[in-house]
């Protein structure tokens, strides 16, 4: 059995796909390059991220690792290198394994604050864009709501910049 702190003790072998940890925090679509390392084994997997939060990752592998396992993670997106510690905290067979972060240095946090940011925004103007659709708006509309996802997207960056600096 393996288990994750906070969560119910589940055999992760006999339930894939059927079992997924509570979340500590917003997650986003993020498409990256990743390469991660057992720390104790040295194997390397290099895949792609499917999600982001400020404490994690989804990582896509068909042969995650166990839950438990300490790793080194290099993620690389739009020419710009994150790198940190992690842990391994849940692993879907055939699906792929979550990762949270650890021992992330200032800079590093920031480079993470900036994607989330894009990312956030991103989301935001996808959804505005897919309700506005239902809702025809003149030019003035259309610049309303322009401002509208900058103002979120700087107050977003505002709470992140504080809340990770």
């Amino acid at each position: 059995m393996t288990s994750v702190t906070g969560a119910t003790k589940v055999d992760v072998s006999q339930e894939p796909g059927k079992w997924y940890p509570q979340r500590s925090d917003l997650r986003y679509a993020f498409i990256s390059t990743i390469e991660v390392t057992d720390a104790e084994s040295g194997k390397q997997i290099t895949s792609a991220t499917s999600s982001l939060s400020r404490y994690g990752c989804h990582v896509k592998t068909t042969t995650p690792l166990l839950p438990g396992a300490s790793v080194k993670l290099t993620i690389q997106y739009q020419d710009t290198t994150f790198q940190c510690g992690g842990k391994v905290v849940y692993a879907i067979g055939g699906e792929g394994m979550g990762v949270h972060f650890e021992k992330v240095g200032i800079a590093q946090r920031v480079i993470l604050k900036e994607w989330l940011v894009q990312a956030g925004t991103e989301e935001l103007a996808y959804r505005l864009r897919k309700s506005s659709k239902k809702i025809p708006l003149s030019k003035n509309g259309t610049i309303v709501l322009i401002a509208c996802v900058v103002g979120l997207a700087a107050i977003i960056a505002g709470v992140w910049l504080g809340v990770l600096l």
